[in-house]
């Protein structure tokens, strides 16, 4: 008979133990989803209240400035950050990677040059910014301008481009690199013509996210870039107002909770359509 419920008893133990594992493996996932719903859910509750028209496309208006009025400066100046810092990083970026995968030195070589590129992705971005402030701002004398702070933010895309660039090309398959080889055109003919080709979802996805990510920094370009207002305009010498920068002038300065809560709003939502277009692609690049 003991030997008949051992068995039995262990049995039990192990079905215990599945199910407890079962339930906490549910308990944390749900609870990974629920804490950013509920922050989406909070700004959506107080934030749609500011949400209009004119508050995106209007200046900060009223006593103390930015009690009323909008954001549109300052989507506008996130805007040209992102386009100027895209602009230099994204070419260097593809150069990069392309170097590593198609014509890469020796895979030691390699490998420590995508570890260094890794490290520079996990780099604090308050330490970019004091990096930008001494060499842009002051060493070549840009000042607190557009044109530093989107150097600033190239520097901060350029390791996410390049580590999503190579990973694109290197899923395409060594096979559509030896048939077109076997094909008898040169090495730069496949990589224009066929590998850039089937590359291209992933490229873009990595694209949208190093945008995501570059939209959402508030310290490189609080060093580099911006300032408390500016009434619209662009200059490559002039200071800008961003998103992340004008959210932290109405918090810090207890300007409008209104206006703030409107402001991260824009911002999360613009944020999770960067994050939700770069999973879409990713798939589209996975299933050609």
């Amino acid at each position: 008979m003991r030997t008949a419920e051992r068995p039995s008893a262990a049995h039990r133990g192990a079905h215990l133990a599945d199910r407890l594992f079962t339930v906490m493996a549910w308990g944390c996932g749900l609870l990974g989803i629920l804490l950013p719903a509920s922050v989406v859910a909070f700004l959506l509750v107080d934030g749609t209240r500011a949400l209009s028209w004119r508050f995106l496309t209007d200046r900060p208006r009223g006593f103390p400035l930015g009690s009323a009025g909008g954001i549109g400066p300052a989507i506008q100046g996130s805007l040209a950050l992102v386009g100027i810092g895209l602009a230099v990083a994204l070419p260097l970026a593809l150069g990069g990677a392309i170097w590593l995968s198609e014509l890469r030195p020796d895979r030691r070589s390699s490998h420590l040059l995508r570890f260094l590129v890794e490290c520079l992705a996990a780099v604090p971005s308050v330490v970019y910014g004091l990096f930008g402030y001494a060499f842009f701002v002051v060493f070549l004398r840009f000042g607190i301008s557009l044109l530093a702070g989107g150097l600033v933010l190239a520097a901060v895309m350029f390791p996410i481009l390049l580590v999503s660039a190579q990973e694109a090309l290197a899923a395409v398959g060594p096979e559509v690199r030896e048939a077109a080889l076997a094909l008898g055109v040169d090495h730069t003919y496949v990589v224009k013509r066929v590998l850039l080709r089937r590359a291209w979802a992933g490229l873009l996805a990595g694209v949208v996210l190093a945008v995501g990510h570059a939209v959402g920094s508030a310290a490189p370009i609080l060093f580099t870039a911006t300032v408390y207002f500016r009434d619209g305009g662009l200059g490559l010498r002039e200071p800008v107002m961003t998103l992340p920068t004008h959210l932290y002038f109405l918090v810090a300065e207890a300007i409008s909770t209104d206006q703030a809560f409107g402001t991260a709003l824009v911002l999360v939502l613009a944020l999770l359509v960067f994050n939700a277009a770069a999973l879409a692609l990713r798939r589209i690049g996975a299933h050609p």
